[in-house]
C-alpha cells in the first residue's frame, strides 16, 4: 500500500525555505538515510493509489477495411536541386507504392477514423534514406506498415528516391536533403492536383479518384529521408521551387565548364605541338653545334667555306630555337590561363547523371521546358495540411531548429550502427524552444535494442553488428539485448501507426500512450511479451501553453536566475558543470559551452559528445552523452546529492504532471527521488523508477532493485560507454504529490535526490506539464 508521509515541519527535519548560497560543497560523508523520506511503491491494487499507467490502448485488432494490392505508381519526372550547388539541378521519377482502403471488411474492425464528408481517407507518405540507388526496392520495405494503415481507413504511399540516393552523396551540400524535400513536396502537390479527377499529372489512377482527404496528410521518413520529412515542415511554410531561370543557369554552368574543358583541351595540343618543335629545334641545334665544333677541330683544318656554312646554320637554328621556345612559354601560359578558368567553373560543377545531363541540354527555352514534360518543384503552392511527422533514425546534416507547429515524433535505436550519433536527438532539442508560441507537442523516443535498418523489410544487413554499435547490440555476446526484425517492426508498426492515427485521424483511443499514460501494448512487444516498456522510452515535449519551465540551463547563469528568478542549488556533488550546448559537427560547427554554477566562467564539459565514439580508441574513463542540448552534468562520490530548484510560492493550477529530464551516464542505473515541497514546509517525494523506465541504461524488466542496483548480469556493459545516454523523461503525477499532503497551489521547491552511492548524471527540462 501507499506509504503517506506528509512531511510537514515535524515530518523530514525542519525547514528549508531558507535560499541557500550557490555552491558545490565538498564531498560530504555517507548519506545513511534520505532527508525525505520516499514513498513505498505505488500498489495498483489499491484504488486510490496514483499508478504509472492509468490507461491501455487497442492495437493489433483487425482494421475496418480491406486493403489495396500493393500499387506501383509513375507519375512522370520531376526535378530537384541543391541548397547550395546551383548547377546540380538533375531529373528523378515521381514513383513508388501506394495502397488504399477499399471495401468495408467483412466483419466490423477496430478502426474509428472517419471518411470526410467527400468521401476522402487520410494520406500518409513514407519516404526512404539512403541504402541503395535500386528502383523502387527501398520504397518497396515499408508495405508493412502501409498495408496495415490500408487496413484501418488511410491512403499509404511510399515514395522511391532511389535516383537521389546514388547522387546524393558527391553533388549534395545537405545530404539531399532538399532533393528528397522537393520530391515530397510535389508528389504531395500531384496528389491535390488529381485527386478529383483521379488523374494525377496525366496518369489515371481511377482507385484513387476522390480517395484522398489532403487535409489530413502525415509523413514519415527513414535515415536520411528522416531528415526530409522534418525539414518538410520549414520547407512546407516557405518553399524552395525551381524556376526556368534556375535551370537556364544550371545549364550555362555546366556550358561553362564543357567550353572550359574544351578551350583546355585545345591549350594542351597546341603545348604539346610547341613542345614537339621546340624539342626538334634542340636536337637540330645540339647536332649542328658538334658539327660545326668537329669541322673546326679536325686536322687539316675544314675548308673556310664550310665552316661559314656551318657557323650560318648553327645561328638560323639557334635563332629558331630561341622563337620556339618563346613560343612554347606564351602557350604554356596560355594553358596554365585556360585550366585555371577550368577549375574555377569546374569547383561549382557537381556530378549529375547523364539523362539528366542530355535533358539539361535540351532544355534552351521555357516551350522546351513544356515539352520535356518535367514537373518543376513549385515555389508558389498553398502549404499542405502536414498534422504529423514521424522522423525515423535521422541524420541531421542541416541542422534543423525549426520543426514546428506540427505534432513531432523521432524514434532513436539505441543499436543504430549507421546514424551511431542519434541525430535525431538534436532535432528533437534544437526545435522545442524554437517557437514561443509553439503549438503542437513533441516527442522522443529511445528504441533500446532496434538497429537502423530493420524497419524497412528491404534493408537487411545488421548494422547493428557494427563496431559503433553497443555491445549489448551485437550477436554472439552475452545475453545480447537487441531485438529481432520480426519484433523490431512490431514495435515500430504500434509507434509509428498509433502516432499517424491519432494525429492524422483523430483516432483517441491511441491518446493516452502519446500521453505517456498507457504502456505498449503486448501486439507491440517482441513475440510472447505482454509488457516492454524497458524498451520504449517516451519524452514529451507538450505545446508552450501546456508546460511551465523550472529549471534548464541555457543561459550561462541559469542556476543562479533559474526560470522562476530565483537559485538553484547543487548540494554535495563532487562536481557539477551547467552546459548551454555540446559540441556539434558539420557547418556550421557549434562549440560547447559550459560554465561553472557558482562563478558562471568558462569551463570544461564533464561528459564527452557521442559523436566523438570510436570503438579502436575509445577509453572507458571517458563518459559519453548524446543528447548535446543545454544540461547541468553532475559526478558524485557520496550517496544522496541534491538539486534544489526554489520556485518561490508557485501554483500547480493548470498541469497535472512533473517531469524531468535525466541522461545516466555510470553506472547504468541510477534513481532519483523527486520532491516537492510546499510553503508550510510539507514535502513528499517518490522514486522516478516508480513511473519510469529512463533511468536503466538498457532494457531490463523492473525487478524490484533495478535501478539503485545494477543487474548482475550487466557488469560486462558497465564500461563499454556505449550504452547510448539519452536525457530521457521521468514524469511523475502531481496527484501523487497531493495525496500525501502537499498543497499543490503553494510549491517553494523541487528538489532531485540522488540516492546511489556515486554516479554520473546529466539533467534538463524540469517543467509541469499538462497530458490530459
Amino acid at each position: 500500500m501507499l506509504l503517506a508521509c506528509v512531511l510537514a515541519s515535524g515530518c523530514g527535519g525542519g525547514d528549508d525555505t531558507a535560499v541557500r548560497p550557490l555552491a558545490v560543497p565538498p564531498i560530504a560523508p555517507a548519506d545513511p538515510a534520505p532527508t525525505i523520506s520516499v514513498t513505498a511503491p505505488p500498489n495498483p491494487a489499491d484504488p486510490t493509489a496514483i499508478t504509472r499507467f492509468t490507461s491501455t490502448v487497442p492495437f493489433g485488432e483487425k482494421g475496418s477495411y480491406l486493403s489495396s494490392e500493393q500499387i506501383v505508381y509513375g507519375f512522370g519526372t520531376t526535378a530537384v536541386s541543391d541548397a547550395q550547388y546551383k548547377d546540380v539541378i538533375y531529373t528523378v521519377p515521381l514513383r513508388g507504392t501506394v495502397r488504399y482502403p477499399m471495401a468495408q471488411a467483412g466483419a466490423p474492425g477496430a478502426s474509428k477514423v472517419q471518411p470526410s464528408a467527400a468521401g476522402g481517407h487520410p494520406v500518409v507518405v513514407f519516404l526512404h534514406g539512403m541504402h541503395d540507388a535500386s528502383d523502387l526496392n527501398n520504397a518497396k520495405g515499408y508495405d508493412y506498415l502501409q498495408k496495415g494503415l490500408a487496413e484501418n481507413g488511410y491512403v499509404a504511399f511510399s515514395i522511391d528516391a532511389g535516383k537521389i540516393n546514388g547522387l546524393n552523396n558527391i553533388n549534395a551540400s545537405d545530404a539531399g536533403a532538399l532533393a528528397r524535400g522537393q520530391l515530397l513536396m510535389t508528389t504531395l502537390d500531384l496528389l491535390r492536383a488529381g485527386n478529383a479527377t483521379g488523374v494525377f499529372n496525366g496518369v489515371e489512377l481511377p482507385g484513387l479518384k476522390g480517395k484522398l482527404d489532403l487535409d489530413r496528410v502525415g509523413i514519415v521518413g527513414h535515415s536520411r529521408g528522416a531528415e526530409a520529412v522534418a525539414y518538410a515542415v520549414e520547407l512546407n511554410k516557405q518553399r524552395v521551387g525551381i524556376s526556368y531561370q534556375d535551370v537556364e543557369t544550371a545549364r550555362r554552368s555546366r556550358e561553362a565548364v564543357v567550353q572550359a574543358e574544351a578551350e583546355r583541351d585545345k591549350a594542351r595540343k597546341r603545348v604539346d605541338a610547341a613542345t614537339a618543335v621546340a624539342s626538334d629545334l634542340d636536337v637540330k641545334l645540339f647536332l649542328a653545334k658538334a658539327m660545326l665544333q668537329a669541322a673546326q677541330s679536325q686536322s687539316p683544318p675544314a675548308p673556310a667555306s664550310l665552316i661559314d656554312f656551318l657557323t650560318q646554320s648553327m645561328q638560323k637554328l639557334l635563332s629558331e630555337t630561341t622563337q620556339a621556345r618563346a613560343r612554347l612559354a606564351a602557350e604554356q601560359v596560355a594553358l596554365e590561363e585556360v585550366s585555371a578558368k577550368y577549375r574555377n567553373v569546374n569547383s561549382f560543377s557537381r556530378m549529375i547523371n547523364s539523362e539528366s545531363e542530355k535533358w539539361l541540354g535540351q532544355v534552351t527555352s521555357p516551350e522546351a521546358l513544356r515539352q520535356s514534360g518535367v514537373v518543376l518543384p513549385s515555389a508558389t503552392e498553398a502549404p499542405h495540411r502536414i498534422r504529423a511527422v514521424f522522423s525515423l533514425a535521422p541524420i541531421n546534416a542541416r541542422q534543423l531548429s525549426r520543426v514546428t507547429h506540427v505534432p513531432f515524433a523521432t524514434l532513436l535505436p539505441t543499436c543504430d550502427g549507421d546514424v551511431y550519433t542519434l541525430n535525431g536527438a538534436q532535432i528533437f532539442d534544437d526545435s522545442r524552444y524554437t517557437a514561443s508560441d509553439e503549438s503542437a507537442p513533441k516527442f522522443q523516443i529511445a528504441l533500446r535494442g532496434a538497429n537502423h535498418n530493420f524497419y524497412n523489410a528491404h534493408w537487411s544487413e545488421t548494422d547493428d553488428a557494427q563496431g559503433r554499435a553497443p555491445l549489448y547490440c551485437k550477436a554472439g555476446k552475452i545475453e545480447t539485448l537487441r531485438l529481432s526484425p520480426t519484433d523490431q517492426r512490431r514495435n515500430g508498426m504500434f509507434l509509428m501507426e498509433s502516432f499517424l492515427r491519432y494525429f492524422v485521424g483523430d483516432e483517441f483511443q491511441f491518446a493516452p500512450y502519446w500521453k505517456g499514460q498507457a504502456p505498449v501494448p503486448s501486439a507491440g512487444c517482441p513475440v510472447g511479451e505482454t509488457r516492454c516498456d524497458e524498451r520504449v522510452v517516451l519524452t514529451i515535449h507538450q505545446p508552450a501553453s501546456q508546460r511551465r519551465l523550472l529549471q534548464n540551463f541555457r543561459s550561462a547563469d541559469a542556476s543562479a536566475k533559474n526560470a522562476n528568478g530565483l537559485a538553484t542549488v547543487f548540494e554535495n556533488f563532487g562536481k557539477a558543470v551547467q552546459c548551454q550546448t555540446l559540441q556539434l559537427g558539420g557547418s556550421p560547427p557549434r562549440s560547447a559551452a559550459c560554465t561553472d554554477p557558482v562563478s558562471q566562467r568558462p569551463v570544461e564539459r564533464l561528459f564527452t559528445e557521442g559523436e566523438k565514439y570510436n570503438p579502436s580508441s575509445y577509453d572507458a574513463k571517458t563518459l559519453l552523452i548524446w543528447s548535446i542540448t543545454d544540461q547541468a552534468q553532475l559526478q558524485w562520490k557520496t550517496a544522496g546529492p541534491t538539486v534544489a530548484i526554489d520556485t518561490g510560492d508557485l501554483s500547480t493550477q493548470g498541469f497535472d504532471t512533473l517531469s524531468v529530464r535525466v541522461a545516466v551516464l555510470a553506472p547504468i542505473g541510477q534513481e532519483v527521488e523527486i520532491a516537492l515541497v510546499d510553503t508550510q514546509g510539507r514535502k513528499a517525494a517518490l522514486k522516478g523508477s516508480d513511473f519510469s523506465d529512463a533511468l536503466y541504461g538498457i532494457a531490463r524488466k523492473p525487478d524490484g532493485a533495478i535501478p539503485l542496483v545494477d543487474a548482475p548480469e550487466d557488469a560486462i556493459y558497465a564500461d563499454t560507454g556505449t550504452t547510448r545516454p539519452l536525457l530521457n523523461m521521468v514524469a511523475v503525477p502531481l496527484k501523487a504529490f497531493a495525496l500525501h499532503g502537499v498543497d499543490l497551489a503553494h510549491i517553494r521547491q523541487v528538489t532531485l535526490r540522488f540516492p546511489k552511492g556515486s554516479g554520473s548524471v546529466a539533467v534538463t527540462d524540469v517543467q509541469l506539464q499538462r497530458m490530459d
